[in-house]
């Protein structure tokens, strides 16, 4: 495993020395974003193309595992690597010219379909759930589940920090699932990438940011996301424990699903922007960026948790872990609630009583 600690630690170098230079790059050419609308949170013009890095280091991690091991045919690159690196490029190439020229939703389809069926006929596909064999189901859920999962990371992506943290937390909770079980070198190697670029962005990304990641990085992360899951989980696991994924990247995906239905009560185009995220709501609940990207993380991390566990522990302790998590947030919820409301009254004397002498 030597070789994975390594591919994360470079990929992890890169990004952080990456990321100054693609930061100054967005400046230079103007590729910042600015606030003009209620659901940015953001007061000043922001580079929005920080996420090249991410990419950039992820690909660069990739490149370099292959110069160590294309003369071992046990661990080299396969065709599935190849589908995914295509795939990969396909989506980060939508995402730039997206974040330069804003692409319509039509053509973003074109690029999401294109790099789907490359990876389905690279091999990348869901062909069974347990022991239900899919048939000519299989293209329709694989292309579901990686749109759903790419989609869903872009549109969490609202927040200073809050698309990389999750991303960095589901992809090491998903490293030490396929480290663990062994099921898949190629999910092993790419989620290493991923979990080295995603820490070494946050310093420039979490609260106050210096840069966002933009469409480029989103979507790959999320494309990143829905593959790796497919290649670590496409044998080996009961249908009950198929659910891990879902609850690994539960925040995103429940998000969206949210999203979709209230837009569709709403008769609003499906993937028309709106407030009503959740990070958006904790927002307007009174917390602040840090507090809701906190608040956020705490809830990835116990899904992660209890996910990791589904396939670990006897199904026992996995309830008593699931009872402790429930009353652990609940609390820790409860406490910030207040805390939010004892400033605020706070707040409302100071002013009342420097109006009223």
């Amino acid at each position: 495993m030597a070789i994975v600690y390594s591919i994360t630690i470079i990929a992890f170098i890169c990004c952080l020395l990456m990321t100054p230079f693609v930061i100054s790059m967005c400046k230079k050419h103007g590729l910042v974003d600015v606030p003009k609308d209620s659901r940015r949170v953001h007061s000043k013009p922001m580079p929005r193309c920080g996420g090249i890095a991410i990419f950039a280091s992820s690909m660069i991690g990739l490149l370099i595992y292959y110069l160590l091991t294309k003369d071992i045919p046990s661990i080299a690159f396969n065709m599935q690597f190849v589908g995914y690196l295509i795939g990969a490029i396909l989506i980060f190439a939508m995402g730039i010219i997206d974040d330069i020229f804003t692409l319509r939703a039509k053509y973003k389809f074109v690029f999401e379909l294109a790099s789907i069926l490359v990876v389905y006929f690279f091999g990348i596909r869901i062909e069974s759930i347990g022991n239900l064999n899919l048939g000519f189901m299989s293209l329709p859920i694989t292309f579901l589940w990686i749109i759903t999962v790419q989609n869903a990371m872009n549109l969490i992506d609202g927040l200073d920090g809050l698309a990389a943290g999750i991303t960095s937390i589901s992809a090491l909770s998903f490293l030490m699932l396929f480290i663990s079980t062994s099921t898949s070198l190629e999910a092993i190697i790419i989620t290493a990438a991923i979990v080295g670029a995603g820490v070494g962005f946050l310093p420039y990304n979490f609260n106050p940011a210096k840069t966002f990641m933009g469409d480029c990085s989103s979507n790959f992360l999320g494309f990143t996301m829905a593959t790796v899951t497919i290649l670590g989980f496409s044998r080996g696991y009961t249908s009950v424990e198929y659910l891990a994924p879902v609850l690994i990247l539960g925040v995103p995906i429940f998000d969206t699903i949210f999203a979709m239905v209230r837009r569709a009560v709403k008769r609003r185009p499906l993937f028309a922007p709106d407030g009503g995220h959740v990070h958006h709501r904790l927002i307007k609940a009174g917390f602040t960026q840090r507090q809701a990207v906190l608040i956020l993380y705490t809830i990835t991390s116990t899904l992660c948790i209890i996910a990791v566990s589904l396939i670990t522990m006897d199904i026992w302790k996995l309830v008593l872990l699931i009872a402790m998590s429930t009353i652990f947030i609940t609390l820790w919820l409860a406490s910030m609630i207040k805390s939010r409301d004892v400033k605020g009254d706070e707040t409302v004397n100071n002013n009342f009583k420097a109006n009223n002498p």
